[in-house]
């Protein structure tokens, strides 16, 4: 064993030191973080505040090209925020929590950050072999209350008002507003592999049996799961989905939501 060797660490972080963690699969991290198929997961900094500001919100995909997006061509397409949101909405008081959910603590590795759109926002943030430490709350929930008059009649209004600019103008090809949210607290701490001559972090885990140090401490993140309905879809696709609107975006509208996004680096702001 020469000095270049960290075997004798790893052999140590083994048999010695805490339980040996491993990288969660997707669907074991989405169970973990109790993440939703049906939201999309987008930073809104401007919202930390108030978080059900962003309920009734309107969001638009308009095209860029000939055509509108579809999943494996998003590159001719941009997110753009209506002017005005749905009017006159009322929050449902139960769909609130009175105090922040845990959810379970994760390792995360730069391919699961790919893999998961929740924390496709950390990809960037990795070097070499690292990962990081989360531990994530709920903080906050919330739903519109479409059971009370005044969403429809908001709903009717915004259409109306918007029917020449927006649902009739053949470049916005969806358009979405919010009907749901939850407001995500995420502490994170990075984690590099320990290296013979490296100088070790005050933090270590043992990540598959090796050690991974850090010399940070924890930070914040906060991130959004949007739940949404569609005001609109490009006419060419109705026969896909329901031609009813106002239904629930479907996985697939989602999925195109979050990969544009994810494209752009949206952020609400």
């Amino acid at each position: 064993m020469g000095n270049n060797s960290t075997e004798h660490i790893n052999e140590a972080m083994n048999k010695d030191v805490a339980e040996s963690k491993k990288i969660p699969s997707v669907m074991e991290a989405q169970k973990m973080l109790a993440l939703q198929n049906n939201m999309l997961y987008v930073g809104a900094d401007a919202y930390a505040g108030n978080p059900y500001a962003l309920l009734g919100t309107v969001l638009e995909i308009r095209k860029t090209q000939a055509d509108c997006p579809t999943i494996a061509n998003t590159e001719n397409a941009s997110i753009e925020f209506s002017a005005f949101k749905i009017p006159g909405i009322e929050i449902d008081e139960t769909s609130k929590i009175k105090e922040p959910i845990k959810r379970q603590s994760i390792l995360v590795d730069q391919k699961l950050a790919i893999e998961v759109s929740f924390l496709n926002y950390l990809t960037a943030e990795f070097e070499g072999e690292s990962s990081f430490s989360l531990m994530v709350f709920d903080q906050a929930t919330g739903l519109v209350n479409r059971d009370n008059d005044s969403w429809n009649k908001g709903v009717q209004s915004w259409m109306a008002d918007n029917k020449v600019s927006i649902l009739d103008d053949p470049a916005v090809c969806y358009v979405y507003a919010v009907i749901g949210f939850v407001q995500k607290y995420i502490i994170r701490r990075k984690y590099t592999k320990f290296t013979a001559g490296a100088k070790g972090g005050a933090f270590g885990v043992n990540l598959n049996g090796s050690l991974y140090t850090s010399s940070e401490d924890y930070s914040l993140d906060v991130r959004y799961g949007l739940q949404t309905v569609i005001l609109k879809r490009p006419t060419v696709t109705k026969s896909l989905f329901e031609d009813k609107l106002l239904a629930e975006a479907k996985p697939e509208e989602v999925n195109l939501f979050s990969a544009i996004a994810k494209d752009r680096s949206f952020a609400i702001r």
